[in-house]
């Protein structure tokens, strides 16, 4: 080792042009000077080895990486698995510094003073490697670096679990599961389960009491002040992402809201150790978590129709009145999670079973809290913001995108502006450009939503398109809805034969507010004929929906269309997308048949109370 030590020292001087340390023996001497009078002597030219040895780029970095390791500096490649992944100092430093200017501001909880090299040797790892992710989504010096990065990182996350993970993992994960690895499948996709490892972790170290680390810790734990804010600080985004990442996922929250998170803004302490900017963050997510447990809930359905309708006016109004009294820094981003807050709640309304739709002031309300939501994405999109914005901020766009295409097909479409036909338009295309890489899960779920759109001519009233023959199943409207049988025909919505015929009805009820998305995606699939996840991979990369197109007839606006010719492949035309009268073994028996997109089957969590509806032809389907 100290010869070859020795001897690239001596190739690397004599490269640049340098002398040779005095002592070193010279191991390749230079050619003898050639005799200009004997020009055509037959003797052969001598080659400079030296120079050939060095001549590429990667042999000079390898001799100089090794002269770093022995002298004590960092190295001049920064390696992620078996070397799978090797960034040198420029491209690391190249990737913070995106990182800290386009993704940070969304989630300012790093230090932007500490350097690359700091994260990496002091901190830990898994952090270090989980910026470089985040900042390699839209890297355009290496396109292909996250998913060159995907799998070994995977690996390191794993591996930092298992290994007595600090504080700065449970950052790391923050991180990763505000800007997952994009995935195809949410089968595949580890976000929620990772995130629940966070807050196991968090609160295994004891972040959720942060001035009594020693009551985790096998050894003496000596913080100074800085410490204990830092630790403060990472218990309050943890909450944060975590609730973000439940509401995205339609999820009960994981969080834990106790009395450490108590910040008061007058109190110039907490000020320094939690942001302004994190601090409206915290209390927005907080609103979030408290309309979760009082209107989605598994115990909302003992409610009374006209009780929760006035539990959410009385939130409505509380979101209101917190927004006017939170000022922090950026109010532009503050606004837009102050509208998903609050299209978190309206989207309740899908919810409500009052039948008279005079009296749906409520859906009106979703119509704007849904409009409202999308322009603040919008501006993001039109000042290139977009592609960096956090991923539940697109989980938003979708349930917002997917409750104007419920909203505009159904009868209720009337008292609504006709310019929110435009919205579902601009969300598609919001979609396609927030995408990571083609076919990822936002890319797939525009093509859906644009699909429906499109079949339903662009928003003109598809419930009056089946050409099929309502069927009538009192086993599944039963069992979507819990209220006795004298009561049901009171609460229909529409001269209807049940709740599969209603295109503000919902099949999918246990996602909470993302429920209108999974709904859809359900309906989706029961109206594709055969292959639908199978030829979705084709159509979304290489001939993605124009929802707007004029292929298929488009009567003008007010003119009611029936029986109108379907255009795309594979559409069922005999299925109403969005209210469609099935069968029982067509409609339940492939009811998770959405799987491709969900990783948690709706169909699980109501197992239980199957057998009080009667057999009606259950048991065949699901017994098998």
């Amino acid at each position: 080792m100290e010869k070859e030590m020795e001897a690239l020292r001596e190739r690397l001087a004599m490269y640049e042009g340098r002398a040779p340390m005095a002592g070193q023996p010279l191991l390749n001497q230079p050619p003898a000077p050639i005799d200009h009078q004997n020009n055509f002597a037959a003797t052969p030219l001598l080659k400079v080895e030296d120079d050939v040895f060095l001549q590429t780029q990667h042999q000079q970095v390898a001799a100089t990486s090794l002269l770093d390791l022995r002298s004590g500096q960092s190295p001049m490649f920064y390696t992620l698995g078996a070397g799978e992944v090797r960034l040198a100092h420029g491209e690391v430093n190249e990737l913070f510094t995106e990182y800290f200017q386009l993704y940070h501001p969304f989630l300012p909880f790093l230090d932007q003073v500490r350097s690359p090299e700091e994260y990496y040797n002091h901190d830990h790892k898994l952090l270090f490697w989980a910026i470089l992710s985040v900042a390699a989504r839209r890297s355009s010096s290496r396109p292909t670096l996250l998913k060159d990065l995907a799998k070994p990182l995977t690996d390191l996350i794993w591996d930092s679990i298992r290994n007595q993970p600090n504080h700065h993992v449970v950052k790391a994960l923050c991180l990763l599961c505000t800007w997952p690895i994009p995935a195809e499948r949410t089968v595949t996709d580890p976000t929620y389960m990772l995130c629940g490892v966070m807050m196991q972790i968090a609160m295994q170290i004891g972040l959720h009491q942060p001035t009594h680390p020693q009551d985790f810790s096998r050894n003496k734990v000596r913080l100074q002040q800085e410490d204990i804010h830092d630790r403060l600080r990472t218990w309050a985004v943890c909450n944060i992402v975590a609730q973000t990442v439940s509401t995205g996922n339609g999820q009960p929250s994981i969080t834990l809201y106790d009395s450490t998170l108590e910040f008061k803004v007058d109190d110039e302490d907490h000020m320094r150790t939690i942001p302004p900017t994190l601090f409206v963050r915290l209390r927005q997510e907080m609103a979030a978590s408290r309309i979760n447990k009082l209107l989605y809930s598994a115990n909302t359905h003992k409610f009374a129709a006209e009780a929760a309708t006035t539990y959410m006016t009385l939130e409505a109004d509380r979101l209101k009145e917190e927004r006017g009294s939170l000022d922090g820094v950026d109010n532009e981003l503050e606004e837009l999670y102050h509208c998903a807050v609050s299209l978190h709640l309206h989207l309740y309304s899908f919810f409500s079973p009052e039948p008279r739709l005079e009296r749906r002031d409520d859906l009106v309300a979703l119509y704007y809290a849904a409009t409202a939501y999308l322009d603040q994405v919008f501006k993001l999109q039109q000042a290139s913001k977009l592609p960096y914005v956090p991923y539940y901020i697109m989980q938003m766009a979708l349930a917002a995108g997917f409750a104007l295409l419920k909203l505009l097909n159904s009868d209720f479409a009337g008292r609504l502006p006709s310019k929110g036909r435009t919205y579902v338009l601009q969300t598609v295309e919001a979609l396609r450009r927030a995408k990571v890489w083609p076919n990822d899960l936002l890319d797939r779920f525009a093509e859906v939503l644009a699909q429906l759109w499109k079949e339903s001519s662009r928003g003109r009233s598809l419930h009056s398109m089946s050409q099929s023959p309502s069927v009538s199943n009192s086993g599944i409207a039963n069992m979507f809805n819990n209220q006795p049988q004298s009561q049901q025909t009171t609460q229909q919505r529409r001269e209807s034969t049940g709740m599969l015929e209603d295109p503000l009805g919902l099949i999918v009820r246990s996602r909470m507010s993302m429920s209108v998305m999974f709904d859809c995606v359900w309906r989706w699939r029961e109206a594709q004929v055969s292959g639908a996840a199978d030829q979705l991979d084709n159509t979304v990369v290489t001939n993605p929906t124009n929802p707007d197109s004029s292929s298929s007839s488009t009567p003008p606006p007010g003119m009611i269309v029936e029986n109108p010719a379907h255009t795309m492949p594979n559409f069922n035309p005999h299925l109403n997308t969005l209210s469609m009268p099935l069968a029982l073994p067509q409609g339940l028996a492939s009811a998770n048949s959405y799987e491709f997109f969900d990783s948690v089957s709706w169909m699980l969590e109501a197992q239980t109370d199957w057998n009080q509806y009667g057999s009606g032809g259950f048991g065949t389907d699901f017994n098998a």
